[in-house]
């Protein structure tokens, strides 16, 4: 039936419809058994790896396979799909931006509202380390004593981040919580870095596959998230306190978002090593301009 596979997994998940959202953006069709096939599978773990932690897409994918193989015996389903959702073993290397990068997006001048949106939103994420969930619930009662204060929507933890002078700017001056489609948010991003000349070749590794190209085409919402954590993480902040400021239940979860390697920094930047106090911490989210 049509709308079986969306029925009965929302009865057994009922808090994860965003798997079923992400499957039918990626494939761009409702999510339904007979949907189901081996690329739009494969698809729908690409698009998950390209916007989740590798800890969230294990975690999609396995409740995803856990259905089908609940209804295995009733539904005609894809020869090894348990194979394209097994991502256990899976290593994803991701992009991210450095301060140099985030500048050149600071000074894009947007060319429509959705683009001042996705613009500022992603800046938003990029320099207080906040999911979309997050940030589109913001407002300026949030900034207290130059800092930003707000419970996670996804884990329910507190987060505390010091307050950067062009978030309280983007707050204060764009309606930030417009809803905007992932798929569009991305094309939008995409465009926007594209423009501002993040064009440095790189190659990535996702889905079991490498990739090369330029940085701007593997741009996603998501990499604001890994921006903020990689660039505190080369500023020395150690990950505990990383993972405070992202509302992480756990460092585990953190370390999947310092992209860059261990420690790739200069000898310059290995003095200012910075302990897990506000002071610190400030001083480290200061100096990402």
């Amino acid at each position: 039936m049509k709308y079986e596979l969306r029925k009965v997994f929302l009865e057994k998940y009922p808090k994860y419809e965003i798997i079923l959202r992400m499957y039918e953006e990626a494939n761009e069709c409702e999510c339904t058994f007979e949907s189901l096939s081996k690329i739009r599978l494969q698809k729908f773990v690409d698009y998950m790896s390209g916007r989740v932690a590798k800890s969230s897409a294990r975690q999609y994918a396995a409740k995803f396979k856990a259905i089908l193989n609940l209804y295995s015996e009733e539904f005609h389903i894809p020869n090894d799909y348990i194979k394209i959702l097994n991502l256990r073993n899976e290593k994803c290397v991701s992009v991210w931006l450095n301060d140099l990068e985030l500048e050149r997006l600071a000074g894009y001048k947007a060319k429509s509202g959705n683009e001042r949106l996705v613009q500022a939103q992603f800046l938003i994420g990029s320099y207080s380390g906040m999911r979309r969930s997050d940030y589109s619930r913001i407002t300026e009662e949030n900034m207290v004593d130059g800092f930003l204060s707000y419970v996670s929507q996804k884990t329910k933890i507190q987060a505390t981040v010091p307050l950067k002078p062009i978030v309280a700017e983007l707050i204060e001056r764009v309606v930030i919580s417009r809803e905007i489609s992932e798929m569009a948010f991305n094309e939008i991003i995409r465009g926007i870095c594209k423009q501002c000349g993040i064009n440095e070749r790189v190659k990535v590794f996702k889905a079991g596959k490498e990739m090369s190209g330029e940085k701007w085409m593997f741009v996603t919402s998501h990499t604001a998230r890994r921006s903020f954590a990689t660039n505190l993480y080369l500023r020395g902040a150690d990950l505990y306190s990383i993972s405070k400021m992202m509302g992480h239940s756990s460092v585990t979860m953190t370390e999947g978002y310092v992209v860059c390697g261990l420690r790739e920094q200069s000898k310059d930047r290995k003095s200012t090593r910075l302990n897990s106090s506000h002071h610190d911490i400030s001083y480290a989210v200061f100096c990402l301009k």
